[in-house]
């Protein structure tokens, strides 16, 4: 084992023969570990938390463990391992002398958390959540170790409903809180600011809602909200950008046909006065239309029908408000997250959906749901300075480690 120990960590030097004077004692450490199935998941929050440390503690050696397979840009000064070649813990204890250890995520390693709580260092966890569609009686099922949890020294979860159901597996109250969601806030769409401008004055006297990568069968559930929505603001304008740009031309047909006042970006270029619904048919300019709806919908998230559904976080981080479905899918996370901000609506069908945006024209409704939404997608780098002072102040309050 100690061999196997050996490769993971980087030993001291022993002192040459003859010299006058020990070499200096090695800076304190803090070892964080990147494990589990959600390893890939939790590398960019965790690459945040890092590079934080590193750049306002250069007096700390870091070292971090996470499987070979997954990527993770880390600063020079940092130094990775894997665990793959962890060995025994107890060596893995003696050899580094970590001062604090952090684990990523639910992971609980269990043989290395026993070792640490003998040998007098401190373990916490951050970043932990009850899975989004785990049961709701057992939201940590997957922990099913209630006496390793009770002997962190800290327990930091992405949100409030993950509070509960730790206290109930012993977590005591005074080491268990929220730190919100790590991540850095992703890069808003781009768009041409005078193209902005032009739309802007277009339909500055117009309630605006935007429709977003609608798959064909969500097409009459879409027209039935805006009909619906007409109702209550007769010079509503639906930009409607389908799944599939290729249909635009037997849209503007088929809903000519229907009687409604149609256009389209590749042909009209811009909405005139009498426009009904407005065919946004190139998929690169969702950055404007994002900035000049104060109202999105999540095409797909009423039948799941959409290939390749687009982020909620896009619209909310330019200041939409967002309205979905309940076929979340692959964003199942950042809906639950938009949610419980109170910064999206949920919506079942047409009916629903038109009475929604109708209500959402209304700028104060509006603006608080794309206030709350904007909180939710430019907080992970608030959340990943809070993980940071709890970092610290782990380590700066731990007890000297006794030998192993």
């Amino acid at each position: 084992m100690l061999q196997s120990a050996s490769k993971w960590f980087r030993r001291a030097s022993a002192p040459a023969a003859g010299e006058e004077h020990p070499p200096a004692p090695k800076a304190p450490l803090i070892c964080l570990r990147i494990g589990g199935e959600d390893a890939a998941a939790l590398a960019p929050g965790a690459a945040l938390v890092i590079a934080r440390l590193a750049r306002q503690r250069p007096d700390l050696r870091l070292l971090v463990a996470l499987p070979e397979e997954v990527e993770l840009a880390l600063p020079e000064t940092v130094e990775r391992r894997n665990l793959q070649e962890e060995g025994s813990p107890k060596a893995l204890l003696r050899q580094v002398a970590p001062d604090l250890v952090v684990l990523f995520g639910n992971d609980l390693p269990g043989a290395l958390i026993k070792a640490a709580d003998r040998a007098d260092v401190p373990v916490m966890m951050v970043d932990v959540q009850a899975a989004p569609n785990a049961a709701r009686k057992q939201p940590f099922s997957g922990f099913g170790k209630p006496p390793l949890l009770r002997r962190m020294a800290r327990v930091l979860v992405r949100d409030q409903a993950s509070v509960t159901p730790l206290l109930q597996l012993g977590v005591e109250p005074c080491r268990l809180e929220v730190g919100g969601v790590l991540g850095q806030p992703s890069e808003p769409l781009r768009c041409s600011e005078a193209e902005r401008v032009s739309m802007a004055a277009l339909t500055r006297t117009r309630p605006v809602w935007l429709a977003a990568e609608v798959p064909a069968e969500e097409m009459a559930s879409i027209l039935a909200a805006q009909e619906r929505a007409q109702h209550h603001a007769h010079r509503m304008l639906l930009i409607l950008a389908p799944e599939d740009p290729e249909s635009a031309c037997a849209l503007v047909e088929d809903l000519t046909a229907r009687g409604l006042a149609v256009a389209s970006r590749s042909v009209e270029g811009e909405p005139e006065d009498e426009t009904e619904v407005f065919l946004a048919d190139d998929p690169g300019e969702y950055g404007l239309w994002y900035r000049i709806a104060p109202v999105t919908y999540m095409g797909g998230t009423l039948t799941g029908g959409t290939a390749q559904p687009r982020s909620p976080f896009e619209p909310a981080a330019l200041g939409s408000a967002v309205l979905h479905g309940p076929k979340t899918g692959a964003y199942t996370a950042e809906y639950a997250r938009l949610g419980e901000a109170r910064a999206a609506r949920a919506i079942h069908d047409a009916i629903s959906l038109g009475e929604a945006v109708a209500d959402l024209m209304s700028p104060d409704r509006a603006a608080v749901l794309a206030h709350n939404a904007w909180a939710v997608t430019s907080g992970g780098a608030a959340a990943a300075e809070a993980v940071v002072r709890a970092i610290l102040g782990e380590y700066e309050g731990a007890k000297p480690r006794k030998e192993t």
